[in-house]
């Protein structure tokens, strides 16, 4: 089994961590293998992500991803020995499963999102303007729970509120009431509800936009097909490790129920 994972990881390879905090929820984010023998891994975590302190422990489970040759590689891991916040080992649990590639694998999700139809723009402005959105430092988003999904409180003075939508780490489909050409650009501000909470900027591109003739609200709709065409590499699999999660914590909320019925 040591000779399967060296096929999928290495040491300096950045990963995908997800660590179980027991009643704390879980802790997501980007860590770097500082060493590699076997099943046993040691990680150290990038930049000011870091997880509450004594929240990892010894035992608690984990996941850990890596993208190889444009499919999602993941392993389950049990979490070994704690240096400290920042630096611990885990060991590899059983086989790495390959995944959905990224273009297709999609999920429903409810997260607070901004869009902004470019009109006119083009695709160097475009770029200009979505790089200038990322080099703006600002604090990080206030992530409150509301209804189904989550809303962001006070966000260059207003709130923004949780929307549906299909997303992936190519693209997203989601209700707007305007129509937009296709080819059109579209600049978009993802609000993550991670336990560090995240805000992705994103440039797309519209692919299909058509009317929706079966609604309950008012007014005139539209569902808005859209591809990713500026994006970076971090928040791209920041938005994939998002989305497995959310399938993850969907599974087990769906499990427990399931559980409770039978043993009724």
């Amino acid at each position: 089994m040591a000779a399967d994972y060296n096929n999928y990881f290495e040491e300096l390879q950045k990963v995908n961590l997800s660590i179980r905090l027991g009643a704390n929820g879980s802790f997501d984010g980007t860590a770097a293998i500082t060493s590699l023998k076997g099943d046993l891994v040691w990680l150290e975590l990038f930049g000011n992500e870091q997880p509450p302190r004594g929240g990892v422990q010894p035992g608690g489970e984990a996941w850990v991803s890596v993208w190889t040759g444009g499919a999602l590689c993941r392993c389950d891991a049990r979490v070994d020995t704690v240096r400290d916040e920042r630096q611990f080992s885990v060991r590899l649990v059983g086989e790495v499963k390959e995944t959905q590639r990224r273009e297709y694998f999609r999920l429903d999700v409810t997260l607070p999102l901004l869009y902004k139809v470019l009109d006119g723009a083009t695709p160097e402005e475009a770029e200009a303007d979505w790089t200038s959105d990322r080099k703006v430092f600002c604090r990080p988003p206030e992530i409150v729970p509301s209804g189904e999904g989550h809303k962001v409180i006070d966000w260059d003075g207003e709130d923004v509120l949780p929307v549906r939508t299909n997303l992936s780490g190519g693209g997203m489909r989601l209700r707007v009431s305007r129509l937009v050409e296709s080819g059109a650009l579209v600049k978009l501000t993802l609000f993550l509800p991670l336990p560090q909470p995240r805000v992705i900027y994103v440039v797309a591109e519209a692919l299909r936009c058509q009317e929706i003739t079966l609604s309950r609200e008012p007014g005139t709709h539209y569902s808005l097909s859209l591809k990713f065409i500026m994006i970076v590499d971090r928040d791209r699999e920041a938005i994939i490790s998002y989305l497995f999660n959310e399938q993850r914590r969907e599974l087990m909320a769906k499990n427990e129920r399931v559980s409770v019925k039978g043993g009724r």
